[in-house]
C-alpha cells in the first residue's frame, strides 16, 4: 500500500477505487450468449460490489499501516457512496 497519512489522501483513495471496479464490472464482466453480450449483473449489484472495493484498502490503512486520517477518508467516501446509492436504489431502480 501506499504509506501516507493524509485525509485528502484517502477521500482520492476511496473514490477511485470503487469508480474503476464498477467501470470493469459494466465493461469488462459480460456473458456472451448465443453471439450477444450480456452483462453478468445489474446495475445496482455493480454498484454494491464496487463499494465492497474499498475494504481491503480500509482495512490495510487502519491496522496494519496505522494511518488513520487515509483510512478516515476511506471511509467516509465509502458512507458517501452508500447514501448515494440508497438513493438512486429507491429513486431509480424502484424497492
Amino acid at each position: 500500500m501506499l504509506k501516507r497519512d493524509n485525509f485528502v489522501f484517502g477521500l482520492l483513495l476511496g473514490t477511485v477505487i470503487p469508480l474503476l471496479i464498477f467501470v470493469f464490472l459494466e465493461e469488462v464482466v459480460t456473458i456472451t450468449v448465443d453471439g450477444e453480450t450480456h452483462p453478468r449483473f445489474d446495475r445496482a449489484t455493480n454498484l454494491v460490489l464496487s463499494l465492497v472495493g474499498n475494504v481491503l484498502p480500509f482495512r490495510q490503512y487502519m491496522q496494519k499501516g496505522h494511518y488513520e486520517k487515509t483510512g478516515r477518508g476511506i471511509l467516509l467516501m465509502t458512507f458517501v457512496f452508500a447514501i448515494v446509492y440508497m438513493v438512486l436504489k429507491f429513486r431509480w431502480f424502484g424497492t
